[in-house]
């Protein structure tokens, strides 16, 4: 068949230092050169995904970032899809977010690049996430004095961070607008929501299910480990939460694999392609007699 399996990245696929442990990556390699299928579906962005996943790039399937906003083609090195949020749904975003003392980062596309903007941080979580972003990843967040003058710009993401309870009003107030929103813990950060809006059109959901018509998928199996990846698993036709998983996620999955500081995804590759290659000597030993 020709399957796809995917996963989502941080508390799934990366351990609880953000990195490929040596084995995961000795199975991706092996794996993709023996002809399986593989993918990831992540909010994080290229710049990011380009630096964690070196050592595997390029994967054979475009990968889903930003939680569905862009898909990119790591092969051809080129955005296969991108969803924008309107300009007036930025303006009235923005507008609500500050009547609830909320603002964030704000992600505009142009090119092959994307642009963080920021006006202030209003909490500690916002000036981690910065400093983090900086360090690790030598990322340049652009302040101005307004986001709201970049409405007009192909903006596909706006992302906040505080408490669930500072938070949770924002979101429901949100849900009138035409957006699509996630809302869950921060992998990194006790004590750290992130309510993420996106253009209605962007989502993991909607952008595996691009890649299966694109694609001609038969079978899609799917990895995750957290809110923002019940989208995924609804997409898949065989979905595993890692052991570390929320307890929401797990309620969806077919199954619950090991943990991502255990390599759960890699192992379960392993059989996989255990199996494949099985399947295949079946098939040629078959054909001989």
């Amino acid at each position: 068949m020709n399957t796809l399996y995917i996963s989502d990245l941080d508390g799934t696929l990366l351990n609880s230092e953000a990195k490929l442990s040596e084995f995961t990556t000795q199975v991706l390699h092996e794996f993709t050169q023996r002809g399986g299928l593989f993918s990831i579906a992540t909010a994080r962005t290229l710049e990011s995904v380009n630096q964690i996943l070196a050592e595997i790039l390029p994967l054979p399937v475009p990968v889903i970032l930003m939680n569905g906003a862009l898909i990119y083609d790591t092969q051809a090195q080129r955005f296969a899809k991108k969803a924008v949020i309107e300009p007036e749904t930025i303006r009235e975003l923005l507008a609500c977010a500050k009547a609830h003392g909320q603002t964030g980062i704000l992600y505009s596309h142009k090119g092959d690049f994307t642009r963080p903007h920021y006006d202030e941080h209003k909490n500690e979580f916002h000036r981690m996430f910065h400093a983090s972003r900086e360090k690790t990843y030598g990322k340049h967040l652009i302040q101005t004095d307004d986001l709201a003058a970049h409405a007009e710009e192909e903006i596909i993401y706006f992302t906040m961070r505080d408490t669930r309870e500072n938070l949770a009003p924002l979101h429901k107030a949100l849900q009138k607008l035409p957006l699509h929103l996630t809302f869950y813990p921060e992998h990194y950060a006790p004590g750290c929501w992130m309510l993420e809006c996106l253009s209605p059109a962007a989502s993991k959901y909607n952008a595996l299910r691009w890649l299966r018509e694109a694609y001609s998928f038969d079978k899609i199996i799917g990895f995750g480990d957290n809110l923002n990846d019940i989208p995924l698993f609804r997409a898949c036709d065989e979905s595993y939460a890692v052991a570390n998983a929320r307890e929401e996620l797990k309620a969806l999955a077919t199954g619950i694999i090991g943990d991502h500081n255990n390599d759960g995804v890699a192992t379960f590759l392993c059989h996989s392609m255990c199996y494949i290659i099985g399947l295949k000597k079946e098939m040629m030993n078959h054909a001989k007699n």
